[in-house]
């Protein structure tokens, strides 16, 4: 607007355009009007400039504030080391015995026409299965029978008479106990007889013992005082 007015002046300042001066200034006060009305309808139609509002800036607060915290120590820590251990080494089964054979001794025999005994045994443990003459009754007529599990009777005859240490007989036993059983061997009922005079002579019976397990023999014997 302050541009037109200026305008309009510098045409009347001519003296001799004064005419043309004044039809100027006219125009360009019109022009201004104009001018000056679109521009407030132009700024009534766009209406207020928008108002910035400034938010505050949130001061943060020290609580929320994480803390750094340093990284945890991995403490390294060392496996144990395995100690080899020997494998148990399996012991050999133990073989128990199927059969015993089991020798009635004679010591100091002198002259012994005729010999018989009763031969006690455990009958859950052992079993009598045979019995043959021993070498000292190699001549000699020779018998035996159990009548009874348990009670082995035997008896020999010999009209030379036997004389001697060693085996009058020799019994073969089955094994049927467990390996932790035992059965003591017992001289029962022994009757001796010279073989000239037909006298009865001394003797002296010692037992014997078997065990399963091991096996374990203790043979029996007959002894005669010297």
């Amino acid at each position: 607007m302050r541009f037109w007015l200026e305008m309009g002046l510098f045409a009347l300042s001519d003296h001799w355009k004064w005419a043309v001066g004044a039809a100027t200034v006219v125009l360009v006060v019109v022009v201004g009007t104009l001018f000056l009305v679109v521009l407030r309808s132009d700024t009534a139609e766009a209406g207020p400039a928008p108002s910035v509002i400034l938010e505050p800036t949130a001061t943060p607060d020290e609580a929320s504030t994480p803390i750094p915290t340093s990284p945890p120590k991995v403490i390294a820590t060392r496996s144990p080391t395995a100690v080899p251990t020997l494998s148990p080494q399996l012991a050999d089964p133990v073989v128990l015995p199927s059969t015993v054979n089991v020798p009635i001794y004679l010591t100091g025999a002198k002259n012994v026409g005729s010999l018989e005994f009763v031969l006690t045994y455990d009958p859950t443990v052992l079993e009598v299965s045979d019995v043959e003459a021993g070498g000292l009754a190699q001549n000699s007529l020779f018998d035996f029978g159990v009548r009874v599990p348990g009670r082995l009777w035997a008896g020999l005859i010999d009209t030379d008479g036997i004389n001697g240490d060693g085996p009058l007989a020799v019994v073969s036993f089955k094994v049927i106990g467990p390996g932790s059983s035992a059965s003591q061997l017992t001289l029962e009922n022994v009757a001796t007889y010279d073989a000239r005079s037909l006298l009865d002579i001394l003797t002296d019976a010692t037992s014997g013992s078997f065990t399963v397990d091991g096996p374990t023999l203790t043979a029996p014997v007959l002894a005669f005082p010297r």
